[in-house]
């Protein structure tokens, strides 16, 4: 059974039949409003769903419960976000490529959804850029390089020194193959020049686990994941995956300016809805998630989580989904993932 849930809705029921005066009133300033507030009054009219394909209580649930709740306030319906994991994550998006374009059925999708699968799978049931329409391009996270505490390097270039000097012998842990964690590695390995053993697990729980043991080296995770490790001293952080430092962790350098040239690896998430979704409605469906997203709640949470809130127009959103797919097909020919 699907995880369903409304997660916001506004009540009418109970108010006073306004005055001709005050419709009319309504209706000069609703044609003086701009964003969500002018969304055409025809849509919606009905609860919306939103799908994503990955079971509820992780990162990727929350993120979408959060920015459903106040979109859901925004728009005057409820939004009822349904899990289908499996696959991951294709189950989802093959579900909602195959939707009505309607505006009711949209898609939370994620860098494995639009990013990495099509890198890996040669036979999706769903195409990332044709088969749907950007809406809003929600938040990213940086990933972290970590070592567990007693492998005695403080940087990145100590880890490259101790790889080199030990080449095929440093192991590197990753939820499995073909994640994010692992294409993150090994596009690590490929640019900095080093050999290392993939050490896949069925999660980034227990890898993180191992790697706080020392049973494996190091493992580039989420900073969502990898937070309250790196805050309670039980990993070491030597650097972040992103060009610039994260504000979650402003005290770490990053990859690139640690002397790995070019590294570059963030996951992140957004909104999609089926190709062939009307141009209006995408449009109020964009100006309400940019207002929801300058919400002070979401603001907060999202700092405290490590991600970085984004926005914009659907373009911008589009834009950056096909320098991904460009970004994780070098990764996927840097882990040797063989596509199926």
């Amino acid at each position: 059974m699907h995880a369903q849930r409304p997660v916001g809705s506004r009540s009418h029921r109970g108010t006073p039949a306004p005055s001709r005066r005050g419709l009319l009133l309504g209706t000069a300033l609703g044609l003086l409003g701009s964003g969500a507030a002018a969304q055409p009054a025809s849509y919606p009219q009905r609860p919306l769903r939103l799908v994503l394909g990955f079971p509820p209580g992780g990162a990727t649930d929350h993120s979408a419960r959060m920015v459903a709740l106040k979109m859901a306030e925004l728009v005057g319906q409820p939004i009822v976000v349904e899990n289908r994991p499996g696959a991951s994550g294709n189950i989802a998006a093959e579900h909602v490529a195959r939707s009505a374009p309607d505006g009711y059925t949209l898609l939370y999708t994620t860098s494995t959804v639009h990013a990495i699968n099509p890198n890996v799978h040669t036979k999706l049931p769903y195409d990332p850029v044709a088969d749907f329409a950007p809406v809003l391009y929600v938040s990213r996270t940086q990933l972290a390089l970590l070592v567990h505490n007693a492998l005695g390097v403080a940087s990145v270039a100590q880890l490259l020194a101790l790889a080199r000097s030990r080449p095929g012998r440093l192991g590197y842990a990753s939820a499995g193959s073909g994640s994010t964690q692992h294409l993150a590695g090994a596009l690590f390995c490929r640019q900095a020049g080093i050999e290392a053993l993939h050490v896949p697990y069925k999660g980034s729980s227990p890898a993180l686990t191992d790697l706080i043991s020392g049973q494996v080296d190091f493992m580039i995770d989420t900073l969502s994941a990898s937070l309250p490790f790196m805050r309670g001293g039980r990993l070491r952080a030597l650097a972040v995956s992103g060009r610039t430092r994260a504000p979650a962790a402003a005290q770490l350098p990053t990859i690139d300016a640690s002397g790995v040239k070019g590294y570059e690896v963030m996951a992140w998430g957004g909104i999609v809805v089926p190709r062939g979704t009307p141009a209006d409605v995408v449009r109020t469906l964009n100006a309400a998630g940019n207002e929801a997203l300058r919400s002070a709640d979401i603001v907060s949470r999202a700092a405290d989580s490590g991600s970085e809130l984004q926005g914009g127009t659907p373009e911008r959103f589009g834009a950056w989904i096909g320098e991904e797919l460009a970004r994780w097909k070098l990764a996927v020919a840097a882990a040797g993932v063989v596509a199926q």
